[in-house]
């Protein structure tokens, strides 16, 4: 089982991905926050689009989520740096579009523990 991950770790993964931050640097508090305040609202589009169900308050990332939230949440913050999204490459030409698929292939089929609806003839 793989452990979660923190909010912490999510925005500094996100300031990687955009190249604005090396492994093992940490970030500028200026930074920091302006891509922590990007959480709540990547987390409520993703909500309301039926893409994951989170509370958006959440401080801890499940490990299936991580990699693709990190790349969703830089390229919400690209433009504040100067950037326009998270930087395509040659294995992964689409990042958000493959981030997006990512996160709908961990939930797909997973319970939802909500009551069936039924329709009667």
């Amino acid at each position: 089982m793989l452990s979660n991950r923190t909010r912490r770790d999510l925005v500094t993964e996100a300031l990687i991905n955009l190249g604005v931050l090396a492994a093992g640097q940490q970030p500028d508090a200026e930074d920091f926050e302006a891509v922590d305040g990007k959480v709540e609202g990547l987390l409520a589009r993703l909500e309301m689009q039926d893409i994951l169900d989170l509370d958006n308050t959440v401080d801890e990332f499940p490990s299936e989520f991580f990699n693709p939230l990190a790349v969703l949440l830089a390229d919400d913050a690209a433009l504040m740096f100067g950037l326009p999204g998270v930087p395509a490459s040659q294995s992964n030409p689409k990042p958000r579009e493959n981030a997006i698929d990512e996160i709908r292939r961990v939930t797909y089929a997973r319970p939802t523990y909500q009551p069936l609806k039924t329709e009667y003839f």
